[in-house]
């Protein structure tokens, strides 16, 4: 009876020490550290004194005046429902109560600053836990798995939040991160499903990689422009986000994409490398073929952004590159987007490459950069809905308008089949500088009316107006002929009027070419901007074959010059 008595004695009242002035004691059930200093680490496993006893642990009391929570202390106590943490306590340590998949709640001290990595890891039970402002550090995977949290709110005395620190949270639905928090680790936020929403403040200048990874249910995130560096696939697998907002300028990236495998992803504003995808990736994954907006920021886009953006070829609606630093686009960079209705150019760009908008066939109009050089071959070929191209001028006319070119424009080349079935095409204005138009460039603009070629302008390719057989004037203001071939107006009618400057006439009344138009001689032209400089709406009429154009109560001729 006596050895029964003592068996039953050791199960229900054990004790001993946990830390130089500290002692423990095990009683019913009820686990209480009391005295005054640190508790000892320990390593995850038997050396834990109350170790093997720690499922027969409900409840924990540490008393004050305890300074730390040892690293291990309580680990794999599958029983304890919640704890107290009391004000004396300074640390959490590693793997503190890993574990404890009963635990429902968690209040920690006010003096409390660090929580170690790993501390409430797999806590599966923790619905709910405060963090107090004393807090400046949450460890490495701190609370990692705890799948039963809902909601945390972050400190503004929290600086760092520890890779993986909230990882597979998966029913945390809001996170609120106080505006001191610099660093957020790798992983800190890896699979939390439920997140659907999240406020990166202000003073965050690193996310690392893979921090956002399958939060599927996040719909929106903005990055703020304190942020100089993001990691390697920070937001992959987001399956549920739809927009993207990176204030950034100056972030780098890692040898990796921030948005990887986000299908539903439509608008994205920020600089070109948000779009950036090692050719790793560019073979297996995309960022989004649901792309509809894009707006870049700054920064230059090189061929592998061009590529990761074309994925979105078949939704891409508006794209907006005014402010990105390229000089050049690739070749075929928007080819048969199909669905892109308007494309604003980088401002700086010299040239416009090789089938580069091709095959867009909603687009309706352009604005040609007055830093443009050359439009290579067949770069708006089968753009079939362009009404509008306008050369370095307003992109946005008043209705019955020109689009006066800039004087400023520096284009000195259009290629072969530049603007080849612009059909929807009315009036064209070629700035002053281009000295050659290829074969074909603008074959088949079937509903070409009105034109102004540029005194630049040296020779004119085979096929180059074909198909236009709408057009009723052509203006050349070269004082030499431009050469041209038997086909460069093919199915035009030659009854039309061609305004040539007034000691011209002869020359191209004895061009073999030329001379089979109308040839008529003009007064040195004013230009369309001269008619067209301010903001009074201008309309045209036609009488008499004669085009002319009224504003207000003035009338002028096609050429700008003032008739009444």
């Amino acid at each position: 009876m006596l050895a029964v008595a003592a068996s039953v004695g050791t199960m229900f009242a054990e004790s001993g020490t946990c830390g130089e002035n500290l002692t423990w004691d095990l009683t019913n059930g009820v686990l209480t550290i009391s005295g005054f200093g640190a508790m000892n680490d320990y390593s995850y496993g038997s050396n834990v004194p109350w170790y093997d006893n720690r499922e027969n642990i409900s409840q924990v009391v540490i008393n004050d005046g305890v300074t730390s929570i040892g690293n291990g202390a309580f680990a794999s106590c599958s029983g304890l429902t919640s704890v107290t943490i009391p004000n004396s306590v300074t640390s959490i340590g590693e793997f503190a109560f890993s574990s404890c998949s009963g635990l429902t709640s968690v209040t920690i001290g006010n003096s409390v600053t660090s929580i170690g990595s790993s501390a409430f890891m797999y806590c599966s039970g923790l619905t709910s836990v405060t963090i107090p402002n004393s807090v400046t550090s949450i460890g490495g995977r701190a609370f990692n798995g705890c799948s039963g949290l809902t909601s945390v709110t972050i400190p503004n005395s929290v600086t760092s939040i520890g890779d993986g620190a909230f990882a597979g949270c998966s029913s945390l639905t809001s996170v609120t991160i106080g505006n001191s928090v610099a660093n957020i680790g790798g992983e800190a936020f890896a699979e939390c499903s439920g997140l659907t929403s999240v406020t990166i403040p202000n003073s965050v200048t690193n996310i690392g990689g893979y921090a956002f990874e399958s939060c599927s249910g996040l719909t929106s995130v903005t990055i703020p422009n304190s942020v100089t560096s993001i990691g390697e696939c920070a937001f992959e697998s987001c399956s549920g986000l739809t927009s993207v907002t990176i204030l950034s300028d100056n972030f780098e990236t890692e040898e990796g994409a921030i948005f990887i495998n986000c299908p539903n992803l439509t608008h994205m504003s920020g600089p070109a490398k948000m779009l950036y995808m090692p050719d790793v990736y560019l073979s297996q994954y995309t960022i989004s073929r649901r792309l509809k907006n894009v707006i870049i920021t700054g920064g230059e886009m090189t061929e592998n952004e061009f590529l990761a953006l074309h994925e979105a070829y078949k939704s891409l609606e508006s794209v907006d590159m005014s402010a990105a630093s390229n000089t050049t686009l690739s070749d075929e960079a928007f080819k048969d987007c199909y669905n892109l209705t308007a494309l604003k150019l980088p401002a700086g760009l010299t040239k416009i490459n090789y089938m580069a908008v091709a095959g867009c066939k909603n687009l309706q109009s352009i604005d040609i950069p007055a830093s443009v050089e050359e439009i290579e071959q067949s770069a708006f070929e089968d753009c079939r809905s362009l009404k509008s191209i306008t050369f370095g001028g307003s992109a946005n006319p008043a209705p019955g308008r020109f689009n006066a070119p800039a004087a400023a424009s520096q284009l000195k080349r259009i290629g072969n089949w530049a603007f080849y079935n612009a059909h929807e095409l009315q009036n064209l204005v070629i700035p002053e500088g281009v000295t050659e138009i290829g074969d074909g460039a603008f074959y088949g603009c079937t509903y070409l009316e009105e034109m102004v070629l540029p005194s630049s302008v040296q020779s004119i390719g085979d096929n180059c107006f074909a198909l236009c057989s709408k057009l009723t004037k052509i203006t050349c203001n070269a004082i030499n002929p431009p050469a041209i071939q038997a086909k460069t107006f093919y199915d035009v009618k030659r009854q039309i009027p061609v305004y040539v400057p007034a000691d011209a006439v002869s020359a191209y009344e004895n061009d073999p070419y030329w001379k089979e138009f109308d040839i008529q001689g003009q007064e040195a032209p004013q230009g369309f901007e001269d008619v067209l400089s301010d903001q009074v709406q201008s309309t045209k009429v036609l009488r008499d074959g004669q085009l002319f154009i009224l504003r207000g109560s003035h009338t002028y001729d096609a050429q700008g010059k003032l008739i009444k």
